[in-house]
C-alpha cells in the first residue's frame, strides 16, 4: 500500500476569514469544488438503500459557505481544503471520527483496502464513511496516536 499526501483540512467557526486568509493573504488558487452541487436534486427520503442518494445527502451539508479547496502545488495535486467546523458531523453519520471537528491530513492510496486490512490486523479503530460527500472518492479517518485525525482515501476513477 503506497500513500501520498494529498490535502491538508483546517476547519474554523469563522469560515469568511480563513477563506480571505488562505485565498487573499497567503494567495493560493482556489480549485474548483468538486463536492457535486446537489442544490435542487431530490435527496433521500430516508426509505432508500441508495449509495449515490446518502452520498447527494451528506453532500448538501458541504457548499461554498462552508468548504473551499486550494491548490499548493501548482499541479492541483497537493491541496489544502477549508471548512466550516461541523461538532456533531460524526456522530450525526454514525461514525466515531469527526474529520471537520478540528481538522485532519489526507492520504491517497491506489488501494484502500489493503490500508483497511493493514489497520485490521494492526488493531487499529477507523471509521469507513465510504463514498460520502465526494463522488468517486473512497475515504477512511482514523486517528493516529496523539489522536490526530488522519485521513486515507481512494480515487476510484484511477
Amino acid at each position: 500500500m503506497k500513500l501520498r499526501l494529498h490535502h491538508v483540512n483546517v476547519v474554523s467557526d469563522d469560515m469568511e476569514e480563513l477563506h480571505a486568509f488562505y485565498r487573499d493573504v497567503l494567495g493560493l488558487a482556489e480549485l474548483p469544488m468538486i463536492i457535486e452541487d446537489v442544490s435542487g436534486q431530490a435527496l433521500p427520503t430516508g426509505d432508500e438503500d441508495d449509495a449515490d442518494a446518502r452520498r447527494r445527502a451528506n453532500a448538501a451539508l458541504f457548499d461554498q459557505s462552508n468548504a473551499a479547496f486550494f491548490d499548493v502545488s501548482g499541479r492541483d495535486q497537493l491541496q489544502v481544503h477549508i471548512g466550516r467546523r461541523q461538532a456533531y458531523l460524526g456522530a450525526r453519520l454514525g461514525h466515531a471520527v469527526n474529520p471537520v471537528l478540528h481538522g485532519h491530513i489526507a492520504f491517497r492510496t491506489d488501494d484502500l483496502n489493503a490500508c483497511r486490512k493493514a489497520l485490521n490486523e494492526a488493531g487499529i479503530p477507523f471509521s469507513d464513511y465510504g463514498e460520502w460527500v465526494i463522488k468517486d472518492w473512497d475515504q477512511i479517518f482514523l486517528t493516529d496516536p496523539a489522536g490526530n485525525v488522519v485521513e486515507i482515501q481512494q480515487d476510484l476513477r484511477a
